[in-house]
């Protein structure tokens, strides 16, 4: 087992949605998610004021949750630069937001979330989801988070678990 203890942001940038998911793993125990939700904007806003939005509620969540790591999912988009554009943008202010809290930043390619999750590096979203509620149980069905789509956060637990699961299969 792992003889460490880490706590993981998972992130998967958005300049309307920004998903996080946290999860810690402790010393001979499987990754946990404790925590996951939204960074949400209005979409018709302007950009720098949505981007602001994105820094402050990020910095906020770090100072609070802690990580000892920030994890995001590397941008890839072959065919609309508009978002391209725009998920960089915000990937940039979280970036920003991860420096100046001094916490590393590692970012994985979309097929080794895939493949970690599901066993299947061209898996859909609806692949991902499935597995992670078939992982997580009861826990994205909680209370806490009857107004947070699950959904939109999948991504960002999605890339911290694999974090988490590549860390404790690294040791």
């Amino acid at each position: 087992m792992y003889n460490k203890s880490m706590r993981i942001m998972g992130i998967d940038p958005g300049t309307a949605t920004t998903g996080y998911g946290i999860v810690d793993i402790k010393k001979s125990s499987e990754p946990q998610v404790i925590e996951w939700g939204l960074i949400e904007t209005e979409k018709n806003g302007d950009i720098e004021k949505r981007l602001n939005i994105i820094y402050k509620v990020a910095s906020k969540l770090i100072k609070n949750i802690k990580p000892d790591i920030f994890v995001m999912e590397k941008v890839f988009f072959a065919t609309n630069a508009k978002t391209v554009i725009s998920v960089g943008q915000a990937q940039g202010v979280l970036l920003l937001a991860a420096s100046k809290a001094k916490i590393k930043v590692i970012e994985y390619a979309p097929g080794t979330i895939k493949k970690t999750i599901t066993g299947d590096g061209r898996a859909k979203k609806k692949d991902i989801q499935k597995s992670l509620r078939k992982m997580l149980g009861n826990h994205v069905r909680s209370k806490k988070h009857q107004k947070t789509h699950f959904d939109d956060a999948a991504d960002a637990i999605a890339v911290a678990l694999t974090h988490a699961i590549l860390s404790i299969n690294r040791k």
